[in-house]
């Protein structure tokens, strides 16, 4: 297995890991905002108010779920740069942490 399908493979497993983690977020905020939503119209008398409510609670909703998507689709889009990066310094900060022993035993 060469270096760069070993990259390769690490950039998709970051990639995956981090569509979930927006695709849950996403998920939990619709929640939310159905919430919030349910329980303040029970105490709201005026059906003006409660269809700001629920239009604004609509258009939140529909603005994060699309910079969320935007952000997924940025991140596979330049994957190499936003993945690479990480991995280098997490590396970098791997190989420091076994060198240290080493370096205080002497």
């Amino acid at each position: 297995m060469t270096v760069d399908s070993t990259l390769e493979q690490r950039i998709d497993r970051m990639l995956r890991r981090d569509i979930r983690v927006g695709v849950t977020f996403a998920i939990v905020m619709w929640v939310t905002l159905i919430f919030v939503l349910v329980v303040t119209l029970r105490v709201v008398d005026d059906s003006t108010v409660a269809v700001v409510m629920a239009a604004a609670a609509i258009v939140l909703g529909l603005f994060n779920t699309a910079s969320l998507m935007s952000m997924i689709s940025r991140y596979r889009h330049e994957r190499q740069h936003v993945y690479g990066e990480d991995i280098a310094h997490l590396d970098a900060q791997r190989a420091l942490r076994r060198s240290a022993p080493e370096a205080s035993a002497r």
